[in-house]
């Protein structure tokens, strides 16, 4: 027995000894884990210039360290296989890069074209809050700049009731809504044009509202059907008044042989008119192609003015009106002249002289002048005329209008003469403005590039 507890006895320091080294041998082991760790990351920052050899290594130290083998005993399949696993991760991580790249520019390309359209357009999410919103929406709704309204409830920051019924209706999932509204903005009301609808079939899809601002559209709409009543009209009167003159020649033919010749050469007149009237329709439509049927070169203001005056002049005379031009406007050795085609600017000057001797007066006096001013010559046709209503001036360059006090002295003009200066003069790269006093006269002013300068 003694020696059975001796035995146990002895057993009990040995036990202690065990359990003294088993924490020297846990810490020699986190020791040299540690020092391993230090001497990674030593060789990380090292090679950290030499990036793809870095990798390589440190990937071949873990290997090494993982199944106990030394690094220099690992075959070359191991080291193969690590270089292709090291291009794979470089082609997926380039190609990640190009399409990171593509996805940014598309994103880039996406908000300039919403920035720069002259449409509307409002995202709503399924629940009706603001998702997108371009400038151009902006405007039409009269928001505010700031963004304010972003993610709020479309009903709560536009309060149009035509807009939140088209919106709640195209939710409710009927066919996309159209409707045409006014927007009031200050003093400013303008018609837009409106379209909602589902981005996709999905109940719960986001929905899509572009907005058009119908202003211009609707105004050359109106110019269209002045355009063709007025035209109507044009013809019409003159057809009229030669039928008419026709039947009573016909009927005086035989009993008053001198009346019949009178309302002959009134029929003859009115054939004039008409005919005055398609030569007009067919410059209008040349000046409106613009460029694509002139010729241009160096052309004498001097040359052209005269040509004008030499036509107008038994006009002006029989009213007694006075022609007066400048004196750098006479033929010189070297006369004003500018990059032109030479047609376009006598139609121009025919136009103006004839329009100011027509809204003249007797006795009054039409006078051209021109000056020079940055590389461009400016050439005015000034009359003592009847003048031009302020709130009229921006109408008299439109087809056959005419303003309320000139229609009396209109006679003998189609109404369309001002439209075709104005159409020339744009397509010789000009412009034309007016100024005019009512009671006292009017002066246009055409604007064209001097001879100086280079054909566009």
């Amino acid at each position: 027995m003694e020696k059975l507890l001796n035995m146990h006895g002895d057993r009990e320091p040995e036990d202690r000894t065990v359990q003294q080294r088993e924490p020297t041998w846990f810490s020699a082991m986190t020791v040299c884990s540690a020092g391993l760790f230090a001497i990674v990351l030593l060789a990380a920052f090292f090679l950290s210039n030499r990036l793809p050899f870095s990798v390589s290594f440190l990937t071949l130290l873990t290997m090494a360290v993982a199944t106990g083998v030394s690094v220099r005993k690992l075959n070359e399949q191991h080291i193969g296989s690590l270089r292709r696993q090291r291009q794979e991760a470089f082609e997926r991580s380039d190609a990640a890069h190009h399409e990171l790249s593509s996805v940014r520019a598309s994103a880039s390309q996406a908000t300039m074209a919403l920035t720069k359209m002259r449409d509307g357009v409002v995202v709503l999410s399924p629940e009706s809050a603001i998702l997108l919103i371009n400038p151009w929406a902006r405007r039409l709704l009269t928001l505010s700049p700031d963004g304010s309204y972003h993610n709020r409830s479309f009903r709560e920051v536009v309060r149009i009731p035509e807009l939140t019924r088209a919106v709640d209706a195209t939710f409710a999932g009927q066919t996309p809504q159209k409707v045409l509204v006014e927007i009031v903005d200050g003093v400013v009301t303008r018609p837009v044009k409106v379209r909602v609808d589902r981005i996709t079939s999905d109940a719960n899809s986001n929905v899509l509202m572009i907005l058009r601002d119908e202003t211009e559209a609707q105004q050359i709409e109106a110019i269209r059907r002045d355009f063709i009543a007025n035209l109507s009209h044009e013809i019409k009167t003159p057809l009229a008044a030669i039928k008419g003159y026709a039947e009573t020649a016909q009927m005086a033919i035989d009993d008053d042989p001198g009346a019949a010749v009178h309302f002959m050469g009134q029929i003859h007149g009115q054939c004039v008119r008409l005919e005055r009237l398609v030569a007009d329709m067919m410059q209008l439509a040349r000046a409106q192609a613009g460029r694509e049927h002139l010729h241009f070169k160096v052309v004498s203001l001097p040359t052209v003015i005269a040509e004008s005056l030499r036509s107008n002049r038994p006009i002006a005379e029989a009213n007694q009106i006075t022609l007066a031009i400048d004196p750098n406007l006479q033929e010189t050795p070297d006369p004003p002249s500018v990059v032109a085609d030479h047609e376009a600017v006598l139609t121009i000057v025919n136009n103006l002289v004839s329009n100011a001797i027509r809204y003249t007066p007797h006795g009054g006096s039409v006078r051209l002048a021109c000056r020079e001013e940055a590389e461009h010559w400016i050439l005015s046709v000034s009359d003592t005329g009847v003048g031009i209503a302020a709130n009229e001036q921006k109408r008299v360059f439109e087809r056959f209008y005419r303003g309320e006090k000139t229609r009396e002295l209109a006679a003998g003009g189609t109404g369309i003469g001002l439209s075709i200066v104005r159409n020339l003069t744009l397509a010789l790269g000009g412009e034309v403005s007016l100024k005019s006093v009512p009671g006292k006269g009017s002066t246009f002013e055409i604007k064209l590039p001097a001879s100086t300068t280079l054909i566009a």
